[in-house]
């Protein structure tokens, strides 16, 4: 049956108020996963639905279940979730029917109510249900885990080299495996239910006892220390022993025991230990053992007699390699390992290898021991004594930093560098030299070395500039152009001048970048001088491959005429028949302006010169300072040669006037040094130009 609804235009209005008040209701009081809107939607079709039912008796019951269960999909499952429900949509519904069928309103309140309860109930069977097979499933994984824990502990347990066993608190075992029971030479039947105390050396029983007092009382987690265990042929075996306990919730708590064999592992650290300190080739101590020596050696050695340390460094160890190969090498270091212990052999003594061709001596000095110069002699005369490798008669000799008497309290490393530099100075000198140590030349090294380290950093920084110093006409005084120098303006250690500053190029590797920077920089001010420019290169960078192309670079980014580039370039460069002389050649030809750095007038200079496109001659001192008439003479005559064949004379390092006025006189055409003006700024010449 079918009862007549109200119909006014307010309906669909308060159906929409209905579920926006039965949405706050409802969130205040329980959790629902639907934002606000959302909710407010969900449940305006619930009612609308529940407005249908209200006006048949057909839907009413099965509407009602119907909204009631959708409640409880929404997470509404709790008490206060349906009395609030109940509630707001009975007065909602009852206060839309007006005079209408409010017997149908009670009946669908009542069927939402009991559909509600039901699909609880049946919610709650079903996550019961789920719940259980859960239940089932992990307990079941955990059967199977535990199987497999099982699996591989035995695995473990029998296929391991250490032996393992339980055993309980009181030291009895448990369960044995046979890796224990090979150590101890016992089978693992025999041991179990027996006292690991009885198994273990009488000395240290009673400390074991306490490790396991210890275990039992929670006091520690685990121990290892070294134990003797009893073997059944009355051998001791040695070994790693760990203790670990295996706390149980139901009580009787054990303790694992490991028992590593420390046998062969004692003889393999033994192994490692001499490896680590000796060298493999000539299994002579290397630079960690013979150091720590030393530390010994200056704190035992006699005040008065001191030790010494011979730094060697083998002459021509590389030709020998390059030429007879690398076993030949290896051959020859053996041979002189062995020749230095028989040098030495009578002292108390130490021979090291270093590393590569260098080898160490550390004698710690007796009244009987040779002086240095007596010791230095014996060395070399026994390296040089010929020996037979693959088939060549060869011999070696050695140069040698010597330390004599450091003082007691002196660091081994601060020592052992002092012969490294030692060594350095003497290998300066030729093959088959020796030095003895110079703390003052040491510092001065030191500074040398340090500032060589950190030249490229103090570049990029840009603590290098570049000043000019100029060059003077001797006719009339006037600046024509300048000479383009470093200088290093170190935070530190003070000005660095332009040959330190090249000679550390030199030593670092750094000549070729660091001369194209300063061509450049050179060619760059020269253009806004409009004036020549001079640049020395060292010879490294005139027989750099890309110089030519350098050179072209700059002037063309610069727009310098190449005529007002100089280029100055060692004599036995420019003048030989090298690489670099080729470069400079084809400059020449190009218009650049190419001179002779350290001209001599010898003969065989004039003779070269005459056949070089040179634009002028450099001379340096000594033939700066004013020679002696006869030498004045014969000088003015070849240089009127050299002025003869087209090239000019300059000279550097003029300092007095009579200097600049005998040059003047001979005919030398610019000058530059201390008499004129010191290197500058840019600014300083361009005033002057």
């Amino acid at each position: 049956m079918t009862a007549a609804l109200p119909q006014d235009a307010d309906g669909p209005r308060a159906r929409a108020k209905l579920a926006k008040k039965w949405a706050y209701l409802l969130s205040a009081r329980t959790f629902i996963p639907l934002s606000t809107p959302e909710l407010e939607r969900h449940l305006l079709g619930l009612v609308e639905r529940l407005w249908v039912a209200v006006g048949s008796d057909a839907l009413a019951q099965k509407v009602g279940h119907e909204v009631g269960g959708a409640l409880v999909d929404l997470n509404c499952t709790g008490p206060e979730g349906l009395q609030c429900s109940v509630e707001v949509v009975a007065r909602g519904l009852l206060g839309m029917a007006g005079d209408g069928p409010r017997d149908r309103v009670v009946d669908v309140v009542a069927a939402l109510a009991a559909g509600f309860v039901q699909r609880v109930k049946a919610t709650t069977l079903e996550q019961q249900e789920q719940l259980g097979r859960s239940l089932y499933r992990a307990m079941r994984q955990v059967q199977l885990e535990l199987q497999v824990s099982q699996s591989r502990y035995d695995v473990l347990e029998n296929g391991t080299s250490t032996g393992i066993a339980t055993a309980d608190v009181s030291g009895e075992l448990v369960r044995v495996n046979g890796a224990l029971g090979r150590i101890v030479d016992r089978p693992p039947a025999e041991l179990t239910g027996t006292s690991l105390f009885d198994l273990v050396h009488e000395d240290e029983r009673e400390l074991l006892r306490a490790d396991f007092a210890d275990l039992a009382a929670g006091g520690t987690t685990s121990i290892t220390q070294p134990n003797r265990l009893l073997r059944a042929d009355g051998e001791l075996a040695w070994v790693a022993l760990t203790l670990s306990p295996l706390r149980r919730h139901e009580g009787g708590n054990q303790v694992v025991v490991l028992a590593e064999d420390a046998t062969d592992v004692n003889l393999l650290q033994g192994q490692l230990n001499h490896q680590s300190l000796h060298d493999v080739l000539t299994r002579l101590p290397n630079r960690q053992y013979f150091t720590s020596r030393l530390e010994q050696a200056l704190r035992d050695a006699d005040p008065a007699l001191g030790v010494t340390v011979y730094h060697l460094d083998l002459d021509g160890f590389s030709l020998l390699t390059g030429g007879l190969g690398r076993p030949a090498g290896d051959h020859l270091l053996k041979v002189v390992g062995q020749r230095l212990e028989q040098v030495v052999a009578g002292e108390d003594a130490m021979v090291a290898r270093f590393g590569f061709d260098e080898f160490a001596v550390l004698v710690r000095n007796s009244p009987a021991t040779p002086d240095v110069v007596t010791m230095v002699r014996r060395i070399n005369d026994k390296l040089s004594e010929p020996f037979d490798v693959r088939g060549h008669r060869v011999a070696c000799s050695a140069t040698i930093g010597v330390v004599h008497r450091p003082p007691r309290d002196a660091s081994p490393h601060d020592l052992l560098d002092s012969a490294a530099l030692t060594l350095r100075r003497a290998k300066g000198n030729g093959r088959r030299q020796w030095e003895l140590a110079d703390p003052a030349q040491d510092t001065r090294d030191r500074r040398m070395f340090s500032l060589a380290a950190t030249m490229a950093g103090a570049w990029e920084s840009g603590e290098l500039a570049v000043l000019y110093e100029p060059l003077v006409l001797l006719s009339d005084g006037q600046v024509v152009g300048g000479e383009a120098l470093l200088r290093w303006d170190h935070p530190r250690l003070g000005v660095v001048p332009h040959e330190q500053c090249l000679a550390l190029a030199e030593d670092t590797g750094l000549t070729v970048p660091l001369g194209t920077w300063l061509l450049r920089a050179a060619c760059a001010q020269a253009a806004e001088w409009s004036a020549p420019v001079r640049v020395s290169l060292t010879a490294r960078q005139a027989g750099d491959p890309d110089l030519v192309g350098e050179v072209r670079s700059a002037l063309a980014d610069t727009g310098l005429p190449p005529g007002s580039l100089w280029l100055g370039a060692p004599a036995e460069v420019v003048l030989a028949d090298t690489d670099a002389a080729d470069n400079l050649r084809i400059l020449a030809e190009a218009g650049v302006g190419v001179e002779v750095d350290g001209f001599t007038a010898a003969p065989a200079d004039l003779v070269a010169v005459a056949n070089f496109p040179a634009r002028a001659v450099r001379v340096h001192r000594p033939l700066t300072d004013q020679p002696a008439p006869l030498v004045a003479r014969a000088l003015a005559e070849l240089l009127a040669v050299v002025r003869s064949a087209g090239i000019a004379v300059s000279v550097a390092d003029v300092s007095t006037s009579a200097q600049a006025e005998w040059w003047r006189e001979v005919g030398a055409e610019t000058a530059s040094g201390p008499l004129f003006a010191p290197a500058g700024p840019p600014e300083a010449i361009a005033d002057q130009l």
